[in-house]
């Protein structure tokens, strides 16, 4: 069964291009290494570009905890949290309802 996380954070207002740098070298990572992550989405707030919101899908359980325990989620999460005023937290999700075409091709997946 799919699992659902949102990571909602906010970084330094000075730091907002090195946390940039960082989430891009972690979604680099998660592509090459982890075929059953089948979303990492990097949000960025527009009313607070120091604001940003991870969403993820990982295929199974087993796909989140493969994650979790990569050397490079590892280092990006002391990397991250040297940038941030407040530690970040995961939300974890069930999914209810959706639609649309993109959700719609998902499912067949």
């Amino acid at each position: 069964m799919k699992e659902y996380v949102m990571i909602p954070f906010n970084v330094h207002t000075d730091r907002v291009e090195e946390a940039k740098k960082v989430i891009s070298e972690l979604i680099s990572n998660v592509r090459e290494h982890e075929p059953k992550t089948l979303l990492y989405k990097s949000l960025q707030l527009k009313q607070d570009p120091a604001g940003f919101i991870h969403f993820i899908i990982f295929a199974d359980n087993e796909a989140h905890m493969r994650h979790r325990s990569a050397p490079y989620v590892l280092e990006f999460i002391k990397k991250l949290y040297d940038l941030c005023p407040d530690e970040p937290y995961p939300l974890f999700l069930d999914s209810f309802d959706s639609c649309g075409a993109v959700v719609e091709a998902w499912e067949k997946m």
